[in-house]
């Protein structure tokens, strides 16, 4: 692996496998974003930006008169973005490193702050709660894109190997401190630090096989078994059997993938 920044790792496999999942994600972003109010002239900022691929789009949504920041742990990662900003011309996204749990948040606030795969891998949410209310202007909006309910995930109806492959990323996400269905605990621990709890949506992908969304979750488990293996939560004749059943929905008529249950929580400060 690139570096040790992330569970999922920062090789040069996840950077695009992270590309093609925003491609596939990026109108749900868009309509959160919308939902939320952002326009031209917004500043904002995007928490645990990841290579700048959510982070590029909403700086092209503010236009000049708009600022976009990033911050993102890993150095792999915010070099990756900060090309992605030089390449487009976007002197008005900047991205920086920051470790979410122990380094200073900027001492700015923002008309919105997105947050989206962030908390369920943090050990502590108190640092990111914080973080949140300091960077938020009065008024200020919040959109977090977290799963709720990850048991969702599967390949229907013969994928016995993905559904264990399934429990394993969990027991990894968990063992790493992590809670992969945290947003059903960030609206209370949300509304106890005044924030207004605006909306509650449920965002679910599901794809028959040859889909985008059947591409991003085998990507998801060619990619992340490797690490599962290393993490000994895996195994080869468990990736071979996931194989087999991937290979064999593929002709099989009305075979589907299903994502884990993602949930947008849109909020504003007092």
């Amino acid at each position: 692996m690139a570096d040790s920044s992330y569970l999922l790792g920062t090789h040069a496999e996840e950077l695009e496998r992270l590309r093609f999942q925003h491609e596939l994600w990026l109108p749900a972003a868009q309509a959160a974003w919308q939902r939320a109010g952002l326009k031209a002239g917004c500043s904002v900022l995007d928490v645990g930006a990841g290579p700048g691929f959510a982070a590029l789009d909403l700086a092209r949504r503010v236009g000049p008169g708009g600022r976009v920041l990033g911050l993102e742990r890993s150095e792999v990662y915010v070099a990756a973005g900060r090309a992605l900003a030089s390449a487009a011309g976007l002197a008005r996204l900047e991205l920086k490193t920051c470790d979410l749990l122990q380094d200073p948040w900027p001492n700015e606030r923002f008309n919105l702050i997105w947050c989206r795969w962030v908390a369920m891998f943090l050990p502590q949410l108190e640092p990111l709660l914080a973080g949140l209310e300091q960077c938020s202007q009065p008024g200020g909006a919040l959109v977090l894109h977290e799963y709720v309910h990850w048991d969702s995930f599967g390949l229907h109806p013969h994928g016995e190997a993905i559904r264990r492959f399934g429990q394993a990323c969990q027991r990894s996400f968990r063992e790493a401190g992590g809670d992969p269905d945290v947003n059903r605990r960030l609206p209370a621990l949300l509304a106890a630090q005044g924030w207004r709890i605006e909306a509650l949506q449920p965002l679910q992908v599901a794809g028959m096989a040859g889909s985008i969304a059947a591409q991003w979750l085998e990507r998801f488990v060619k990619v992340y078994g490797l690490r599962l293996q290393e993490l000994g939560l895996w195994s080869s004749a468990d990736a071979a059997e996931a194989d087999a059943e991937i290979a064999a929905a593929a002709p099989q008529a009305g075979s589907f993938w299903m994502g884990p249950t993602l949930l947008e929580l849109r909020a504003r400060r007092a």
